[in-house]
């Protein structure tokens, strides 16, 4: 299974677009607490960006409590507290009921993904300074 691919579509930086993808491998239990994820140079190299980008993407993922990472043990997934949990069956339901509404006025599942993508960008664009 390849973990990550590129979005070369997408505005958001690479190490958000994998830091992204890690949080939902964590969260959907791919990855299990207690487990290593792969080294910042394996994983690099395994999915061709630079491992400055990945060391970027697991730090972040340090700060926001989903790993622990330190020198010569790895990064390690970290138990999700069910306060995150809860968190986030709170934005699924959140993200269905607008995506219902979104087709109940008529778009597509295309039509919606490519707005939320449109949408997103902008934001992060605006609250990163850019």
């Amino acid at each position: 299974m390849v973990l990550f691919e590129v979005d070369k579509e997408s505005d958001l930086p690479i190490w958000v677009q994998l830091r992204n993808r890690l949080v939902y491998l964590i969260t959907t239990g791919y990855f299990k607490p207690g487990e290593k994820l792969p080294t910042v140079r394996g994983l690099a190299a395994e999915i061709s960006i630079n491992f400055n980008t990945v060391n970027r993407a697991y730090i972040s993922l340090v700060d926001e409590g989903y790993i622990d990472s330190k020198p010569g043990r790895g990064a390690i997934v970290r138990e999700i507290g069910e306060e995150k949990s809860e968190k986030f069956e709170s934005v699924d339901v959140l993200i269905e009921d607008c995506v219902d509404a979104c087709l109940a006025m008529g778009l597509s599942f295309d039509d919606v993904n490519k707005r939320v993508k449109k949408k997103l960008r902008e934001m992060e664009r605006s609250r990163s300074g850019s």
